[in-house]
């Protein structure tokens, strides 16, 4: 899941009419994508069926509290942990002072102020097998997942240094996230909201992900 910054006051420590007016806002956005979500959460993305990770809002069981939530599949997290495996393991042969700054032959284009990059061929590292640094990870990708060693499990953590409510992070073994499952993890939580709770331990093998790349989320954020 991408990073989420939660510098501002936490909720539990704002005032109560400020938590009351938050509480309401969350209130009226759920109401309003009712005829998409089914009233039960608020979310900024687009719950096409498929969705790998989701951000969002739900309601706790006593007002003004409402949950600030982020959640994965197992599957996704499965992936990002692999993709990080592999990134590290170029890292490891080819470090970064190899590679050419990215600031390198910069310039300020005179008619427009803006400074630009000029094109570069990709850099290929002889410790990578004579490939580029992505192209080199990405091939990695089917051996690490295979291995068996890398596991993720079904959990969720409460954060309550979020500014906007109380933070929710949550891994889920479920295929994908959808407006069903999302509420099924909505009712399971709702029954013990104030525990941290880990499950069991899963391992996945390539195939059994179909999406290596992006999620939409991110391709429609960027």
């Amino acid at each position: 899941m991408p990073l989420r910054s939660t510098r501002r006051q936490p909720f539990a420590q704002r005032s109560l009419s400020a938590q009351k007016r938050a509480y309401w806002k969350v209130l009226n956005n759920i109401r309003n994508q009712a005829p998409v979500s089914g009233g039960r959460f608020y979310t900024h993305h687009y719950v096409h069926g498929d969705n790998g990770w989701l951000d969002g809002y739900f309601l706790g069981l006593r007002k003004p509290v409402f949950y600030n939530f982020a959640l994965q599949t197992t599957r996704y997290a499965y992936k990002e942990l692999v993709w990080d495996r592999a990134w590290d393991l170029s890292f490891e042969l080819a470090p970064t002072e190899h590679d050419v700054p990215i600031w390198e032959d910069v310039y300020k284009d005179p008619a427009t102020g803006r400074y630009i990059t000029p094109a570069r061929k990709p850099h290929r590292y002889p410790e990578l097998a004579g490939l580029t640094r992505l192209n080199w990870v990405r091939a990695q990708l089917p051996a690490l997942a295979d291995r068996g060693d890398i596991c993720v499990a079904e959990c969720w953590s409460l954060h309550r240094g979020y500014h906007s409510g109380i933070g929710l992070h949550a891994t889920l073994d479920v295929p994908s996230l959808t407006i069903d499952t999302v509420n099924a993890f909505i009712d399971r939580f709702l029954a013990s909201p104030t525990a941290n709770w880990v499950g069991t331990l899963h391992s996945f093998r390539y195939e059994q992900i179909a999406n290596w790349g992006l999620e939409s989320n991110a391709v429609l954020e960027s």
